[in-house]
């Protein structure tokens, strides 16, 4: 059986999910939920988001997209396709895309799932997460969490409808 594939996003109001190849924000809970929700599964994500975090992600296969032919991620397997990041995770039964905007554009057709933070905030941004097309996902759960510096936030799970 193939894995599943789940999308891990933190976006506003306005879908910015960036900023400067930064996140707009410092959400303490959020980090825990993303922590708690991908420790020990394989996180796939593109080469701007692996550079930002600067260092592989402890407790999880860091695999890393990049167009570059001579790209090296210390810490990290470094792939050119989602396909390749799909095989490198090997016989992993979960696998989470972690961004960023072109790394979810290329997933969302394929995902199974998506674990969203919503912050209720618009805010600037340089890089966005794509609307979720009509029919195709259902809300599944929704935890409202309290505000931290003046933002409230959901932790939101859409699942896929399938045919």
């Amino acid at each position: 059986m193939p894995a599943q594939l789940i999308l891990v996003v933190a976006y506003a109001s306005n879908r910015v999910i960036g900023r400067d190849n930064a996140l707009p924000w410092r959400l303490r809970g959020d980090l825990a939920h993303f922590k708690r929700t991908t420790l020990g599964h394989p996180i796939v994500m593109g080469r701007k988001t692996w550079e930002s975090l600067g260092r592989p992600l402890p407790g999880r296969q860091n695999i890393v997209i990049t167009r570059d032919p001579a790209y090296a991620a210390e810490g990290a397997t470094v792939v050119h396709t989602l396909e390749d990041a799909l095989a490198a995770a090997g016989d992993a039964a979960r696998v989470f895309v972690i961004g960023g905007a072109q790394i979810y554009a290329a997933a969302l057709d394929r995902a199974d799932m998506l674990i969203a933070t919503e912050v209720h905030a618009d805010v600037p941004g340089d890089a966005w997460f794509p609307p979720l097309p009509a029919g195709q996902w259902r809300e599944s759960s929704r935890e409202p969490q309290p505000s931290e510096d003046g933002l409230g936030y959901d932790f939101v799970t859409y699942d896929r409808v399938r045919a």
